[in-house]
């Protein structure tokens, strides 16, 4: 968004350029700087404003999407709630398939309110199969995005097949996710800071802003920490072989981050303490925000108090509270 803007031609022309603000309350005391990007004043309520836009208009430009098609996607709620945006600014229908153990009212009503039709997908068989390898040492009610999608994926990936007139925006494989950060969010960060940072913090869904925002930071300096936060209850970024690999399914950008190397260091938050966190920052700083906003500023006020005085450290506030009214989880 040009903030001098007067006139925009669109919702669309509103997404991005979100000043950073630095935590005066929260932040004080805790050594290095902390700045934030409250991602969530982009038009639809998140971050994901960034990648749905230009998914969109990427594969309208090379033919993939076009007129009558309807967009299709599995989504905990961000990607799926700013595509059914993009896609009612731009016309065309939405679709977006949601794991039921995330399906909450709110996310829910926000996609329907901009004309998407919601299917809650059952992966509870999925989840109970899979839960002895949560060696997290008890139950936490934190939520992957990268694990809890990938039977809502698989309805994608069939229909797709199945029909001509459907486009899956694969967020987790699509190189526009990437580059929406790398040259949106990364670029801004830069820009703000006079390119004066040592460190990034960012939860890790599908792993496009950490790529990106990674990707931009390292080349304008290599030794600018990058931190991933992933929920405790269901850790996949410590090692390679705790990520399902399926082919067409979960081969996308987080097993490049892995293959790169590009992050540093790995933090898992609990869902209690993201919780706790996010309430802080409505109360102390006037942010609402919701849950993965709090654990990225706990692993932040981690790295600051590390860093010590006289250092920076950036994170963004993913999304908007307003998603958190009904059911409170840290969700990425």
């Amino acid at each position: 968004m040009d903030r001098n803007m007067k006139i925009a031609n669109s919702m669309l022309d509103l997404i991005g350029q979100i000043p950073l603000v630095r935590l005066n309350r929260i932040g004080q005391g805790v050594g290095a700087e902390i700045l934030v990007k409250p991602e969530f004043l982009n038009p639809s309520g998140s971050i994901k404003d960034r990648i749905a836009r230009l998914m969109i208009e990427q594969a309208e430009a090379c033919g993939a999407l076009k007129a009558g098609m309807a967009v299709i996607e599995a989504t905990t709620g961000n990607t799926g709630t700013a595509l059914a945006f993009v896609a009612a600014v731009k016309g065309y229908c939405m679709r977006a398939f949601s794991p039921a153990m995330v399906a909450n009212r709110s996310r829910t009503a926000i996609m329907i309110a901009f004309g998407a039709a919601v299917q809650a997908v059952d992966i509870e068989p999925y989840t109970a199969h899979d839960q002895g390898n949560n060696d997290g040492g008890g139950v936490d009610a934190s939520v992957h995005g990268g694990h809890v999608e990938l039977l809502p994926r698989q309805v994608c990936l069939d229909l797709e097949k199945e029909r001509n007139d459907l486009w899956w925006a694969r967020q987790f494989s699509n190189p526009s996710n990437v580059a929406a950060h790398r040259d949106g969010t990364a670029q801004e960060i830069l820009d703000m800071t006079e390119g004066q940072l040592d460190a990034f913090v960012a939860s890790v869904g599908t792993g496009g802003t950490i790529l990106g925002v990674a990707q931009a930071l390292k080349q304008h300096n290599p030794h600018i920490s990058i931190i991933a936060v992933e929920p405790a209850g269901k850790a996949m970024m410590g090692d390679p072989e705790d990520y399902p690999m399926i082919p067409g399914i979960s081969d996308g950008i987080i097993p490049q981050i892995f293959s790169s190397k590009i992050v540093d260091r790995v933090i898992s938050i609990t869902d209690k303490d993201a919780i706790d966190m996010a309430h802080q920052l409505a109360e102390l700083e006037g942010m609402f925000c919701g849950m993965s906003s709090g654990a990225n500023v706990l692993a932040s006020t981690m790295v600051a108090r590390e860093l010590g005085v006289g250092k920076r450290v950036v994170t963004v506030l993913p999304d908007s509270r307003d998603r958190y009214l009904e059911v409170e989880k840290y969700t990425t």
